[in-house]
């Protein structure tokens, strides 16, 4: 296939089903779990889970199908995200955010795609948000950019990124990664392998093609929305897609409830003996944590399939809307950390040793929460202040 045949996402059939890529998923999460300390020790996702995840086809998931794309939309990224995060906190955050970037090129003008995509269906690249300084000028076609951007989860791995820029417009600059200079500075306390480094551009040349206008992808009036049609091309970005920070956070949680429970089954309480199996306060921390895990599961699969059904009908969504969707996504983040933290404090002294699983679910879980937009005081502002009928004061919905 040449880079410039491009076939509309929407005039083929998924090549796999979500049930058969999120299968892929779960058979990886012993391998995951394996390299959880590795992955931590390296601060970036190792080689070989990488190329696990580009062999299982789940960096492709939702990248379109004329760019050797499996067919599938970001709500089975999701559900992939969900079941990775049971494994390892860092390689879920990755295995979510890949297919999602994959999924974001699809929404520049068709020549970046032929760009991107011009060696390999199977690139990769990350993104920076967070902009630490930048100086933009004019050129020929386009500009030239210089600046400074942290928290670039995955960079070391990735053959382009997509960096903020402050416009006017607003946007984002695709830039390949001979354009980048990557800094290591990633020593955190959780999240510790997602290798979100600094990334540094020094006088680039980005063709005008390469910029995303963010307020036209905001609304869903993007380039993807007629090259590629499929559902969520035609949705507000912003109201959807920090689901790709909390559906690994869910799977997070998960992974923090199986391995309470492991725990509790084989513990032999050190004083007086008794079987932690048998004590209710564990009962009672396992009932609510895998409650509100399951809960916060189900908000997103109903919000998913809501946003699925406006999708395919080119519903435009109310700002109540959009903000009920912003408020349940950050809240199933909120209450998944908590679930973990919950588990966590019950576990006991052998819970904190490096190599116990639930410390790390609980030490990743927390680490995502603290990402801007999946803070709850923002988001839930913003939706009180649409239900009492004051207009809101963010663009992020």
């Amino acid at each position: 296939m040449t880079a410039s045949a491009v076939t509309p996402s929407s005039d083929r059939r998924p090549s796999v089903t979500t049930a058969e890529i999120v299968r892929r998923a779960t058979g990886l999460i012993p391998v995951l779990r394996e390299r959880a300390a590795a992955c931590e020790a390296l601060r970036r996702v190792p080689d070989p889970t990488r190329d696990d995840f580009v062999a299982a086809g789940i960096t492709r998931i939702a990248q379109p199908v004329g760019r050797g794309g499996l067919g599938l939309d970001m709500d089975s990224v999701y559900e992939v995200a969900m079941e990775l995060g049971r494994g390892c906190g860092s390689s879920a955050w990755m295995g979510s955010f890949w297919p999602l970037h994959n999924w974001m090129v699809g929404m520049w003008p068709k020549a970046a795609q032929d760009d991107y995509w011009a060696t390999s269906p199977d690139t990769l690249s990350s993104t920076a948000w967070d902009l630490v300084s930048c100086k933009i000028e004019p050129a020929r076609d386009g500009i030239r950019l210089s600046g400074h951007w942290d928290f670039s989860s995955g960079i070391d791995h990735a053959d382009w990124a997509m960096l903020f820029v402050p416009g006017p417009p607003v946007g984002l600059a695709l830039v390949p990664r001979a354009d980048l200079r990557i800094v290591d500075t990633w020593h955190a306390t959780g999240l510790c392998g997602s290798g979100s480094n600094d990334v540094f551009v020094d006088d680039a040349l980005v063709p005008e093609h390469r910029i995303l206008n963010m307020e036209a992808a905001g609304s869903g009036h993007s380039d993807g929305r007629e090259l590629h049609g499929t559902p969520f091309y035609k949705l507000p970005l912003y109201t959807w897609l920090t689901y790709s920070l909390a559906a690994p956070v869910i799977g997070m949680a998960q992974g923090a409830v199986d391995s309470f429970e492991e725990l509790m089954r084989g513990r032999v309480e050190g004083i007086g003996g008794g079987r932690a199996a048998e004590r209710p306060a564990n009962h009672l921390r396992l009932a609510e944590s895998s409650a509100e895990v399951d809960a916060a599961r189900v908000l997103m699969r109903r919000n998913l399939r809501q946003l699925i059904e406006w999708g395919q009908a080119g519903v435009e969504m109310s700002v109540d809307e959009r903000l009920r969707i912003r408020r349940d996504i950050t809240f199933g983040g909120m209450i998944c950390n908590r679930a973990a933290r919950r588990l966590f404090d019950a576990a006991g002294a052998h819970a904190i040793k490096r190599s116990a699983p639930l410390q790390r679910f609980t030490r990743d879980a927390d680490a995502a929460v603290h990402s801007g937009v999946l803070t709850w005081d923002p988001t839930g502002e913003q939706y009180g202040r649409v239900r009492l009928g004051l207009a809101p004061t963010s663009f992020f919905y």
